[in-house]
């Protein structure tokens, strides 16, 4: 019988794509609202939500303390292999010059899962940009308006600042490709044992990426970004849009490097893909990973 996966951590988007995208037919997904689904399973996937407003009360507790207790619990249930969606070390890699305090907690659990010594295998997933947020269109004006918020000229622009390095930007199918993702590493946990995976779709780059768009639709875009650099980025008051600045802050400082020490890519996401797509017996076409173009032509059109 295959072994029990546990997910921790229904955020709305990455959760829906851990529990639906490697199901096999005929296995079930049960929701439970206690520990015995971790306590009956030897495989872990979490993630938490950075933006919770608790993590924002000075004297409440932080993310890290919510993921040192699930590393605990997953440690007193007998879980031996966990999935963890993390993030780089920002404050490390910049030298002390970014400080995103998701990404640096998210680390800090990593790390401290690691120290435990406790489990067969651990893998991070450090996820990309969403390609989803594109489809929030509330906060479309706070970057040009693209895609919805023709400006004065009738274009829809895109406004951020430059990404950093090389300016290709890792983005995710979060509801395509993720869930592969996580599901391939869980088939073979001990072949990407220690391993930070780059959870992306795709590496594009902003003008490229505006490009596709206005080729899928027919509607006129454009990129414009936001000069001299990530400082000038208007946030609007909005808390959840300064980790937005900081993450162009970070990537800015570390030559476009996103996930880790190493430079961005796709071939491992894609080897993991085809992984779960051969499994499950997909047909050749739905075993890639989901471009920009594919998002936009199944969005937009």
């Amino acid at each position: 019988m295959a072994p029990t996966i546990a997910v921790i951590g229904a955020t709305g988007k990455q959760v829906p794509g851990i529990c639906w995208g490697g199901r096999r037919p005929g296995k079930r997904v049960q929701p439970c609202r206690n520990g015995g689904g971790l306590a009956r399973s030897i495989r872990l996937y979490a993630n938490i939500n950075s933006d919770d407003k608790a993590w924002r009360d000075p004297n409440g507790p932080t993310e890290f303390d919510l993921g040192k207790a699930i590393v605990n619990a997953a440690i007193a249930a007998g879980v031996q292999d966990f999935v963890y969606s993390g993030g780089p070390p920002c404050t490390e890699m910049t030298d002390g010059k970014v400080s995103m305090k998701a990404m640096d907690m998210k680390y800090r659990v990593e790390q401290y899962a690691r120290q435990t010594g406790q489990f067969r295998t651990i893998v991070i997933v450090n996820p990309a940009w969403y390609f989803e947020n594109f489809l929030v269109q509330e906060v479309a004006p706070v970057f040009g308006g693209f895609p919805y918020c023709p400006d004065s000229e009738g274009f829809l622009t895109f406004r951020v600042p430059h990404w950093g390095g090389d300016n290709k930007v890792p983005f995710l199918n979060i509801t395509e490709d993720y869930g592969d993702i996580v599901h391939g590493i869980f088939l073979e946990p001990t072949r990407w044992n220690g391993r930070v995976i780059h959870g992306a779709s795709d590496l594009i780059g902003f003008h490229e990426l505006i490009a596709t768009f206005e080729e899928v639709t027919g509607k006129p875009s454009r990129f414009e970004p936001i000069l001299p650099n990530w400082e000038a980025f208007d946030t609007h008051g909005i808390p959840e849009l300064e980790d937005v600045k900081l993450m162009f802050g970070f990537t800015q400082n570390t030559g476009g490097r996103y996930f880790s020490e190493e430079p961005s890519e796709i071939n491992t996401a894609t080897e993991l893909k085809k992984i779960v797509a051969h499994a499950l017996g997909r047909p050749e076409e739905k075993r890639q990973l989901q471009t920009a173009k594919s998002f936009f032509s199944s969005n937009f059109q």
